[in-house]
């Protein structure tokens, strides 16, 4: 009998250690999965992460911070559903595939390929970035599946790298360390340019930039250079890829092909320096006046004098507002472009480069974010007698209120004069008012009925708009933090 009972106790023993053995193994599993899904360093600054700016904006009184929250996480996985595509040329691993975010309008489905206008432009790829830097922690609140990320991403930081890895690998043709301006994907014909296919859920097109005419776009760049400093703050520069380097080895060919060496203002792009374009050596485009970006270069580059750029763009502002002023026109409204006359800066005749461009039109309508966005951060700056706050976020704000009567809907292209054109973009014209009349500060109203906008927070599959909404949502409820 004592043998019976030696022997159960003994199997009773085997038995339990089997079974603690197995819960640890299975904990294991699923700690190693936790761990495989968290393998990025943690960010140091995960969304949201709100931070004191120097003006303090309004917010609107009837939505609660984790509303807002919630809004901008919602059409953040819209646009990561939705709006990525990868390069089938490169190799299909976590660690090595390349990545953009789209810039296209759609034109057609036939047998599984998608007919857009445009794979990628520089454009895109900034706002991309940089959305995806700031957004850095908020993988959970995704609620993804496994499923849903590329090819065994773990966090946005995969995603970041990924797209990094895009713009390295296809350089402008002029500028080496700048962003090639467009990508294409698969040929097409019937008037569209390019083309991607989806394949097993995950948009695809072989990657291929213009040999002949694959030059840069200032904006793009820029984005991308502000990017890669939130980067290098997020998740530090020791790892594969050192971004703070990255991003002044940038900074130092947008000094060398994307700035005036008379004027000191900013260029369309490395293209733009050549005299055989002729005008437009002296042209400037006012949506690239991002300021805010130029101050944090400033603090990070010492080669290049920034400062002085920052003085040449703030100087075009004033002229053109002070001439619009002498005119009547006391609306705050920038054009699309504005050129070099013989007696300062002027605004061009329409299609001096694109169409509508002496007016408040699609290159323009960013223009209350991006000078907003630096008055926020910054506070006023003062441009010879006048400042930033009296030349544009004041009458901004006031001429927005005054003309939608506090109704977003109204908002569409504008002439100088701030007469309408013949058609509204509300969608798009709207969102970017949201950080004048967050800086502003003085209707609660206007705030109110501009976050209650159903075109704020709707994904349109209009991939310049989304973009944009998205970083005017992100700055406007606080946390667009400086690097």
């Amino acid at each position: 009998m004592k043998k019976i009972a030696v022997l159960s106790s003994i199997i009773l023993f085997a038995v339990f250690i089997s079974i603690i053995t197995g819960y640890m193994v299975k904990n294991n599993k699923k700690a190693d999965k936790t761990k495989s899904l968290n393998s990025a360093p943690t960010p140091q600054y995960p969304f949201p992460h709100y931070t004191e700016y120097a003006v303090t904006p309004m917010l609107p009184d009837n939505k609660t911070k984790e509303i807002l929250e919630d809004t901008i996480i919602s059409l953040f996985r819209n646009i990561l559903l939705n709006d990525l595509i990868i390069d089938s040329n490169a190799p299909q691993t976590r660690e090595e595939f390349r990545m953009v975010i789209r810039h296209s309008q759609e034109w057609e489905v036939n047998e599984g390929s998608v007919k857009v206008s445009h794979i990628n432009v520089s454009e895109s790829q900034g706002y991309g970035m940089m959305i995806i830097a700031y957004m850095a922690g908020c993988e959970e609140k995704l609620n993804f599946s496994e499923n849903n990320w590329i090819l065994g991403s773990t966090s946005l930081k995969d995603y970041y790298d990924a797209m990094l890895r895009t713009v390295t690998a296809f350089p402008s043709i002029i500028a080496p360390r700048l962003f090639t301006w467009e990508l294409f994907g698969f040929p097409a014909g019937e008037g569209s340019r390019t083309g991607y296919k989806i394949v097993n859920g995950i948009k695809t097109a072989p990657f291929t930039s213009n040999k002949k005419e694959g030059d840069s776009a200032t904006d793009g760049d820029m984005d991308i250079i502000y990017s890669l400093i939130i980067a290098d703050r997020q998740w530090g520069s020791g790892g594969k890829y050192n971004y703070i380097k990255i991003a002044k080895n940038m900074l130092d060919d947008l000094w060398n092909y994307c700035v005036n060496e008379e004027y000191h203002t900013l260029l369309l792009g490395d293209w733009a320096k050549n005299s055989a374009y002729g005008i437009s050596a002296n042209a400037s485009r006012p949506s690239d006046f991002i300021i805010s970006h130029l101050k944090v270069y400033k603090e990070i580059d010492s080669d290049h004098n920034w400062q002085v750029v920052i003085d040449a763009t703030y100087n075009v502002i004033k002229e053109i507002r002070d001439g619009q002023n002498a005119e009547g026109s006391n609306n705050g409204l920038m054009p699309d472009f504005v050129k070099r006359g013989e007696a300062g800066w002027v605004i061009p005749d329409e299609n001096f480069i694109e169409d509508y461009d002496g007016d408040f039109a699609y290159n323009a309508c960013r223009v209350p974010w991006r000078l907003g966005t630096d008055y926020l951060l910054y506070g006023n700056t003062a441009i010879g007698s006048s400042s930033l706050y009296d030349l544009i976020i004041k009458p901004l704000d006031d001429f927005a209120i005054k003309y939608t009567g506090v109704n977003p809907r109204k908002l569409g292209p504008l002439f100088m004069n701030g007469k309408s054109f013949s058609w509204k973009d509300p969608d798009l014209f709207a969102p970017p008012f949201l950080v004048t009349a967050a800086a502003a500060g003085t209707s609660q109203e206007w705030v109110n009925a501009l976050w209650n906008f159903s075109g704020l927070a709707k994904y349109n599959k209009d991939t310049y708009g989304d973009y944009i909404k998205l970083l005017v949502m992100l700055t406007v409820s606080g946390s667009y933090w400086r690097p």
